[in-house]
């Protein structure tokens, strides 16, 4: 009796860690928030911070555990609207922790595994890009692979950015369209 009580305690230790590996409120929320994309969001919008000429910022329903802010804004480009969900997860004035931060949470996102309603699952895969003190940006660009469906059209970026007096860490998921808009215009 007491080798099946010790052989349960030790199955139940080895699956909280497993847990701990593979599941955490990082990549639990960045899933859900995939899932939301073909609905521009609708269900994790939460109420309305400002809006102006083609332009409208949310509250999120959904954050990350310890974020800063997070919003949706939604825009009209090229006569279709077009959002993004983006969450601050870390602002402060020490390099050495926000490069902590930013690596951890690099961790966590790397790896996660998303099942939309009637797809097939897809990883969340990037290289780690490692940031230095004399840099003011530096992202790291995630890949759903394998690209399928309407996930093609989703970018997630983390990124590390020195606004002068803080460091920012920026988690965003977005429409592939605004970043070729944005690529194009600052070239």
């Amino acid at each position: 009796m007491k080798n099946i009580l010790l052989l349960f305690l030790l199955y139940v230790s080895a699956a909280g860690s497993a847990q701990g590996v593979f599941s955490n409120q990082t990549n639990s929320t960045l899933e859900k928030v995939v899932k939301d994309y073909p609905s521009e969001f609708k269900n994790i919008r939460g109420e309305l911070i400002s809006a102006g000429p083609g332009s409208a910022e949310y509250k999120s329903t959904l954050t990350i555990p310890g974020a800063v802010s997070t919003t949706i804004l939604q825009s009209a480009l090229a006569q279709k609207q077009v959002v993004r969900w983006q969450s601050v997860v870390f602002s402060g004035n020490e390099f050495d922790a926000a490069k902590n931060r930013f690596e951890a949470l690099f961790n966590q996102i790397k790896n996660t595994i998303i099942k939309p309603e009637g797809e097939k699952a897809v990883i969340v895969n990037g290289l780690y890009l490692s940031p230095s003190a004399d840099k003011t940006v530096t992202t790291i660009q995630f890949d759903l692979m394998p690209p399928m469906g309407f996930m093609q059209n989703i970018n997630i970026d983390l990124v590390l950015r020195n606004t002068g007096h803080k460091w920012n860490i920026i988690l965003s998921v977005y429409d592939r369209e605004m970043k070729e808009t944005a690529d194009l215009t600052a070239n």
